[in-house]
């Protein structure tokens, strides 16, 4: 991705891709990959001020690490759990991450394992716990310390043997947006069918910030382009811009499984996408069976 600056000062004026970085300038923001390695979504969020010239840019981490792994079910060693939580920890620092979603990383079937365990310490957890019958979902939100949950909750998306977990907060972020006194922020796990749960608990915590001030990442159990139905069900207010990224991210091992999965997405006016990464499979010694 590529960056034209507004005075050769470092704050960008437009957004470029690849495809596009080769217009008349005296200079560009670059932004390189390696081969094969996907620039985490990286919304940029517009700071208050006309002609400001400066953005906040949001850093964001999520991982379903799936169940198995978490029970040390279908072939997952004993110690997955202890070092697929570790891994989470460590990416999310090594991406500068300031809100981090976790799914199915738990301690009991429906019980989210603590990230501060792992090594997000200072972070503050909000739990999305979904128990039904026997079995049941995991979701968390983290917040990196200079981050205020003013609100928060979680449950179940469904009432049948399909439910997911998610978990929802109204936050304040340590710098302002521009039209958002907080962000409603959502880690979902949705379920294959519709969404029949979890809209009133979203309307509660966030009230009018759902509209035009949320952000919703995780495993939407579908392509970018179903999205928008999920999050109409679920959050409602404005529809949100292209989830990113849309590619194959699911699943260990990809000749049992596919899918185009895991997204972030968002309805703040004037939030960008800057690039993200779609990590290869961790830790595959551990047998980590279905992660993405």
């Amino acid at each position: 991705a590529a960056w034209e600056e507004v005075r050769e000062d470092c704050n960008v004026k437009f957004s470029l891709t690849c495809d596009e970085s080769g217009i008349q300038t005296s200079d560009l923001l670059c932004q390189c990959s390696p081969p094969g390695v996907h620039p985490l979504p990286q919304p940029s969020l517009p700071s208050p001020g006309p002609g400001s010239g400066k953005s906040l840019h949001l850093n964001t981490f999520f991982w379903n690490v799936h169940w198995e792994c978490s029970m040390a079910a279908r072939g997952a060693s004993r110690s997955c759990k202890r070092h697929i939580g570790r891994r989470f920890a460590q990416l999310a620092q090594e991406s500068r991450a300031q809100i981090v979603a976790s799914i199915e990383l738990s301690d009991t079937a429906s019980e989210p394992a603590s990230l501060e365990h792992f090594g997000l310490h200072g972070w503050t957890q909000v739990n999305g716990p979904c128990a039904s019958g026997d079995g049941g979902d995991a979701a968390a939100l983290a917040f990196a310390p200079d981050w205020v949950v003013q609100q928060s909750g979680g449950g179940c998306l469904r009432h049948d043997w399909d439910t997911r977990a998610f978990a929802v907060a109204l936050v304040a972020p340590p710098s302002p947006v521009e039209g958002c006194s907080s962000l409603c922020v959502v880690a979902i796990h949705a379920p294959h069918q519709a969404i029949t749960r979890g809209h009133d608990l979203v309307k509660s915590v966030c009230g009018d910030a759902r509209y035009r001030c949320a952000v919703a990442m995780g495993d939407w159990n579908v392509p970018g382009s179903g999205v928008h139905k999920l999050w109409e069900t679920l959050i409602g207010g404005a529809r949100p811009q292209k989830p990113q990224p849309d590619q194959r991210s699911c699943c260990y091992p990809e000749n049992h499984h596919y899918g185009v999965f895991d997204h972030l997405a968002t309805n703040i006016v004037g939030a960008r996408h800057i690039g993200h990464v779609v990590h290869p499979y961790q830790l595959l010694e551990e047998n980590p069976v279905k992660q993405h």
